[in-house]
C-alpha cells in the first residue's frame, strides 16, 4: 500500500469512529396563575425573549501540523485529543542512497471536547507525513505511531484549568464522571461535606474540588449529566440582539436572545438572565434577558428531550432532563456575552431567576454554572429546593403535595435515572431513600457565590421542604465562612408568584450587594410562615446526622472578595 492510500484509510476510520457517540384542579391552578403572573411581568417589560443542563461532549479530533523536510515517512498515530500522533521511525537507507532525515512531529491540534463520562475521547489524527526529502531508494517506510492514551472522563467539558481560577463554569477540573445516581438506603439527608471517595472535606481550599462531586452526584441522582461546552461558539451583537452559532462535531444549531437595558463597553451593567421571564421586580440599573425554555428542552414529558441541547450531542444528551438542559443555555448565554463587551454587560455580575416551574430551572441555571454571582429562586418547589426526602415525608402524613412520583408524570424536568426511580411508584412509598444526592446539594453549589429563596406557604409546594433545602444547603455556607450569602425566606400564603411586599427588603438587600456592588446587610434573612405543612416545621434532628466542620484556611476564589 503506497504512504497516500495509508494515509487515506487511517483518515476514513477516523470519521467513522467519529459519527459512532407530567393532576389535580389544584395544580392547574398554580401553574395556570404562574403563567398569568409571569406573562404579565414579561409584557410590562420591553420584548427581551430571545429565541432561544456534565456530561459528555463529541469530541473531535485535532489535526496535527505539518512535518517538516525529510525522506522518512511520518507513521499515523492516534493520540489524546488534540495531540498530534507520535511521528514514524524513518526509512531504513537504502543500498543505493544515504536515508534522508525523519520528518518532524506535526503540531499538536486544537484540543477536543472532554470525553463522554467514563469514556476516552476520540483519538487525534496524527502530523502529516513529512514533505521535501528526496526518499533514498529502497528505503522501507517508517512504523505507524504508538497510539495516544485515553481521554479522561468529563462531565461538564472545559479545557482543564487549576483549581481556583474562578469566573468559568466549572472552576475545577477536570471534573469527575458522575457516579451511580442510587445508593442502598440513606434515610436522613446525605452530607453535603463527603467527597465521592467518603472522606469529608477539611480546608476552605478544597472546597471547588468538592464542589465538583456534589455537582457530579446530584447530576447523577436528579438531574441527568450537564452537556459541555460545544466545541466552537461564536456570538454577534446589532440591535439590541445577540445571535449565537455553535458547532459540536459536525453538528450546528443557533439561538438569538434580546437584550433589555444593557449598558456599553466603557459602562457594563449587572444583568439577571430570566428563566421564561420573572415576577420579581428587577432594580433599575440591571439589564434582563430571557432565556427561551423551548429553545434548549421543551416542557413536556420526553426524555431525551426536543431541543438544541438533543440536536447538538443527540444519545449523549439522552438521560438529561429539562432543567439542565435550561442550565445548558444559560451557560451559553454567558459565553456569548464574554465575547461581546459592546453589549454592555458585566459578565461578572449576573443573576438569575424564574418562578414556579421556572424556579426549578433558575436554581438548576444558578446551580450548575460559577459564572452566576446571584441565584433568587421563586416559589420552584419540587425540583427548587425542597427535599425530596421532606417532600415525601409530608405526603405521607396526608399533605396535597407535588412530591417525586407525581412529579416525573408531569413534566420531564428531571432526567431519565430519576424518572426511572419513581414512575409508577405510590406517593406514600416514593423510595427517596435511594437518592444518592438530595435538594441541599443544589443550594450548596452556589457557594461562594449567592442565593436567596423566596417561598410561599402553599401545601402544594411542600413549605417545610422548600425551607429545610435552604437551611440545609446553608450549612455549607457557614463552613466557608460566608452565611450572609445564603438567605431563605417562606412568606405567608399568598398567590403562587405574586411577589409579597414582606419579601422586598430580603430581595433588595441581596441585589444590592451582589449584582449592584452596594453595601447592605444580607445576614439574617431566615424567615418561615408556614401554617400548610402537615410537619409543622423542619425539625434539623429528624433531618441531618452529619456535623457543619470547621474548615481550615481560606477560598482560592471569591467572587466578591
Amino acid at each position: 500500500m503506497s504512504d497516500k492510500s495509508r494515509t487515506e484509510s487511517v483518515a476514513a476510520e477516523l470519521e467513522r469512529a467519529s459519527d459512532d457517540t407530567q393532576n389535580g384542579s389544584r395544580r392547574g391552578f398554580l401553574r395556570l396563575s404562574a403563567l398569568v403572573v409571569t406573562g404579565f411581568a414579561t409584557a410590562c417589560a420591553s420584548d427581551n425573549n430571545g429565541d432561544g443542563g456534565a456530561g459528555a461532549g463529541n469530541p473531535g479530533p485535532g489535526a496535527g501540523g505539518k512535518g517538516a523536510a525529510g525522506s522518512g515517512a511520518t507513521g499515523a498515530g492516534a493520540g489524546a485529543p488534540g495531540v498530534a500522533g507520535a511521528p514514524g521511525v524513518a526509512g531504513a537507507p537504502g543500498v543505493a542512497g544515504a536515508p534522508g532525515a525523519a520528518g518532524a512531529s506535526g503540531t499538536a491540534g486544537a484540543p477536543g471536547a472532554g470525553g463522554a463520562p467514563g469514556a476516552a475521547g476520540a483519538p487525534a489524527m496524527g502530523g502529516a507525513p513529512a514533505t521535501g526529502g528526496a526518499h533514498a531508494a529502497g528505503g522501507a517506510p517508517g512504523a505507524a505511531g504508538a497510539s495516544g492514551a485515553p481521554a479522561a472522563a468529563g462531565a461538564g467539558g472545559g479545557p482543564v484549568t487549576v483549581p481556583g481560577g474562578g469566573w468559568k463554569e466549572n472552576n475545577y477540573l477536570p471534573l469527575p464522571a458522575l457516579p451511580a445516581g442510587t445508593s442502598s438506603s440513606i434515610a436522613k439527608l446525605p452530607d453535603p461535606f463527603k467527597f465521592i471517595s467518603g472522606s469529608r472535606i477539611s480546608t476552605k481550599a478544597d472546597w471547588e474540588k468538592l464542589r465538583a462531586d456534589l455537582s457530579a452526584m446530584l447530576q447523577a441522582s436528579v438531574y441527568g449529566p450537564k452537556m459541555p461546552a460545544p466545541d466552537m461558539l461564536t456570538a454577534t451583537f446589532s440591535g439590541g440582539t445577540v445571535t449565537v452559532n455553535m458547532t459540536v462535531g459536525s453538528k450546528t444549531g443557533s439561538f438569538t436572545f434580546k437584550i433589555t437595558g444593557g449598558g456599553s463597553a466603557a459602562s457594563p451593567v449587572p444583568c439577571v438572565i430570566t428563566c421564561n421571564g420573572s415576577s420579581l421586580p428587577i432594580p433599575s440599573g440591571i439589564a434582563t434577558i430571557t432565556l427561551n425554555t423551548d429553545t434548549f428542552a421543551k416542557q413536556d414529558k420526553s426524555i431525551p428531550t426536543n431541543g438544541l441541547v438533543t440536536t447538538l450531542y443527540g444519545s449523549a444528551a439522552a438521560k438529561s432532563g429539562s432543567d439542565i438542559c435550561w442550565a445548558w443555555g444559560l451557560s451559553r448565554i454567558i459565553d456569548a456575552l464574554e465575547k461581546l463587551p459592546e453589549a454592555g454587560i458585566n459578565v461578572k455580575r449576573i443573576g438569575t431567576t424564574g418562578c414556579s416551574y421556572a424556579g426549578k430551572g433558575a436554581l438548576a441555571m444558578g446551580a450548575f454554572d460559577e459564572r452566576v454571582a446571584l441565584t433568587m429562586v421563586q416559589e420552584g418547589g419540587s425540583g427548587g429546593t425542597a427535599l425530596w426526602r421532606v417532600s415525601t415525608a409530608e405526603a405521607k402524613a396526608g399533605q396535597n403535595i407535588q412530591e417525586a412520583t407525581e412529579i416525573v408524570g408531569e413534566q420531564n424536568w428531571e432526567g431519565a435515572d430519576f424518572k426511572a426511580l419513581f414512575s409508577g411508584k405510590g406517593k406514600t412509598s416514593a423510595p427517596v431513600e435511594k437518592l444518592l444526592a438530595d435538594q441541599h446539594f443544589a443550594v450548596a453549589l452556589c457557594a461562594p457565590r449567592a442565593i436567596i429563596i423566596l417561598e410561599n406557604d402553599i401545601d402544594w409546594l411542600g413549605p417545610v421542604a422548600t425551607y429545610g433545602g435552604g437551611v440545609a444547603g446553608r450549612t455549607v455556607y457557614e463552613a466557608l465562612g460566608i452565611k450572609d450569602r445564603c438567605g431563605v425566606t417562606v412568606a405567608a400564603n399568598h398567590g403562587h408568584c405574586s411577589f409579597p411586599t414582606s419579601q422586598q427588603a430580603a430581595l433588595t438587600a441581596f441585589t444590592t450587594r451582589f449584582l449592584k456592588g452596594g453595601t447592605a446587610t444580607t445576614s439574617g434573612v431566615d424567615e418561615f410562615n408556614g401554617k400548610n405543612s402537615k410537619l409543622g416545621t423542619f425539625k434539623t434532628a429528624d433531618w441531618i446526622d452529619w456535623d457543619t466542620p470547621t474548615l481550615a484556611g481560606a477560598l482560592t476564589w471569591d467572587p466578591f472578595a
